[in-house]
């Protein structure tokens, strides 16, 4: 990883209750994801997170490119890189907002692109993306697909490592967020400030 990145957290993630850790006594398990047996590059979340994740399989899986075990019809992250989402706009639009009609199902959703805000506004041909899709036309589509589906878009970055951190982050949340809901533990992690 690039030195000028903060490396990730190495610990789980902290849940307390009555200000005392809970996630060992607990036994609050780490998430299974499940990844699509079409995703071609796939993050590797299980060998960069292993404090967050306790394994990866691959699975076909309907909609999406990750879910979790046992939440398969609750969450979905769909992934992106920056040539995917700029050939969403125009050359497979209509099956890109056929895929997002399957999306906005899920009550925890999320697309994860590969980019920045930076890197959208720009040129996409400084990246090696041909494309005359001009990038108000790549965001001014993003900004639609999350309002009428209601589907959070999150951009990260064109590094790898922290694309895959963010997706990483993202599932084992919402994974143990939902694992306290399911164990009647509420849906909080920290019961000091009820995150």
């Amino acid at each position: 990883m690039n030195d000028n990145f903060v490396h990730p957290a190495t610990s789980r993630i902290s849940i307390t209750r009555d200000g005392h850790s809970i996630t060992r006594s607990a036994k609050i398990p780490k998430p299974v994801v499940l990844v699509d047996t079409r995703e071609q590059q796939p993050f590797p979340v299980l060998r960069n997170h292993p404090n967050w994740i306790s394994a990866e399989k691959r699975v076909a899986l309907k909609t999406g490119d990750y879910s979790i075990e046992g939440m398969e019809d609750l969450l979905t992250l769909e992934r992106k890189s920056l040539a995917d989402i700029v050939n969403c706009t125009v050359v497979s639009r209509q099956r890109f907002i056929a895929n997002c009609t399957r999306l906005a199902k899920f009550r925890w959703k999320a697309i994860i692109i590969e980019a920045s805000y930076e890197d959208l506004k720009r040129d996409c041909q400084e990246y090696g993306v041909e494309s005359d899709v001009h990038p108000n036309a790549v965001v001014g589509t993003l900004d639609a697909i999350e309002a009428k589906f209601g589907i959070p878009i999150i951009l990260t970055s064109r590094h790898r490592t922290l694309a895959t951190e963010r997706a990483a982050s993202w599932l084992s949340k919402h994974f143990t967020y939902w694992w306290l809901e399911q164990h009647d533990f509420g849906r909080v992690l920290v019961d000091e400030d009820r995150l």
